[in-house]
């Protein structure tokens, strides 16, 4: 098949997502193709498909739209796959012109089920656009009641997929860049955009627990802030924390984040609301343990006492106990060095593609898919 990606983001999950899904389509045979934007952080890595940037802050360039639809139409896809949540207005506007010179048909990964941010009609928006399209994946089970019960969205038009290791060119295309901290520190690693969802203020309170519990641990706070940060900062300082945690508040360099991931001991995500981690995906991939809340279909990849611990959202005592458990219970340790490995085994691209694939000929007339895969 010749199939179109649309992710009009330059960097961070949902364009890596689309450039680790891309190569394995390829690698199954089929042709791909990438719209994106200006500044694609894939770049610089090995690829296997076409790119053409044209987006620039979800808007396109005038001069590269017309190079656009001059590929659609001499690449002439039989799939169309656009990525994100963000911006349904202007997936809206590019079906209903796309459909003006191909027949291909459309399919939708949201990534995030629902908006980070709520603009007026925007919900409107996606529930024309969810129309428009033939088939829907969802990186957690718990996404799929959102997507019928916000947008309409039919459960035999829908794919269950898991996030694998977004970022595992990170270990051998270059070379890791060591954060600073003490030697032997036992580091806890909280990576990813700062959200206000994401229970930055229960990970402080809880912290405040874990240093007076472990004298040498010390916690990274590293991200794209969507939040005033201030706060957190001046509660770690109150604390006497200033130098047993580090706020980074800026987008991370792929050596740097994998720098982060080695060096760390385990992964935390205090989330009280969420759909999805590529972070939890990649922690996996680094081989290290999680601390998760039961939010975002994270229960659906950590499975307590193997590869990580889970406890409830807005409760820093519990995951006060569940990060001083990771870093100071050698036995758990062990358990985490053999069930970490083999959950992420788990997870392939290549497997994604395949169900992926799969989907695309459900659309195009090629056998039915039953009414929801899961990932086995």
């Amino acid at each position: 098949m010749r199939i179109l990606k649309i992710s009009p983001t330059a960097r961070a999950g949902t364009p890596q997502y689309a450039h680790n899904l891309a190569n394995a389509l390829v690698d199954l045979g089929h042709e791909v193709a990438m719209v994106t934007a200006v500044g694609y952080e894939m770049t610089p890595y090995p690829r296997k498909y076409e790119v053409l940037e044209v987006f620039d802050r979800y808007k396109p360039h005038p001069s590269k739209l017309a190079k656009f639809y001059s590929l659609v139409r001499s690449f002439q896809p039989d799939i169309i796959h656009f990525q994100g949540a963000q911006h349904p207005t202007l997936y809206l506007i590019m079906c209903k012109t796309l459909r003006l010179i191909t027949k291909a048909r459309f399919v939708y990964t949201p990534q995030d089920v629902l908006p980070t941010y709520q603009k007026a009609n925007q919900m409107k928006a996606f529930v024309s656009l969810y129309r428009e399209m033939g088939h829907v994946f969802l990186n957690a089970k718990q996404n799929l009641d959102t997507v019928k019960d916000y947008f309409g969205v039919k459960e035999e038009s829908v794919t269950i997929l898991p996030i694998a290791d977004l970022t595992a060119f990170t270990r051998t295309d270059l070379t890791p860049v060591d954060p600073e901290c003490p030697p032997n520190a036992k580091v806890i690693l909280f990576f990813g955009q700062i959200q206000l969802r994401k229970g930055l203020d229960s990970l402080v309170l809880a912290f405040e627990r874990v240093a007076k519990a472990v004298p040498d641990a010390f916690l990274f706070v590293v991200g794209q802030p969507q939040i005033d940060v201030a706060p957190y900062q001046e509660s770690l300082e109150r604390a006497g924390l200033q130098d047993r945690a580090k706020i980074i508040p800026r987008y991370a360099t792929f050596e740097e984040m994998a720098g982060h991931f080695h060096r760390a001991d385990v992964v935390v995500l205090p989330y009280e609301t969420g759909w999805n981690s590529g972070v939890l995906a990649s922690a996996m991939g680094f081989g290290k343990p999680v601390v998760a809340t039961r939010v975002g279909g994270f229960d659906e990849v950590v499975q307590d006492g193997v590869n990580g611990l889970l406890v409830e959202p807005k409760d820093p005592a519990s995951l006060a106990k569940a990060l001083i458990q990771v870093i100071t219970d050698n036995e758990l340790r062990a358990a985490f060095d053999e069930g970490v490995p083999a959950v992420a085994a788990r997870y392939s691209w290549n497997e994604i593609a395949k169900q992926t694939q799969d989907a695309y000929q459900s659309v195009t007339g090629s056998p039915a898919l039953s009414l929801v895969h899961e990932h086995a």
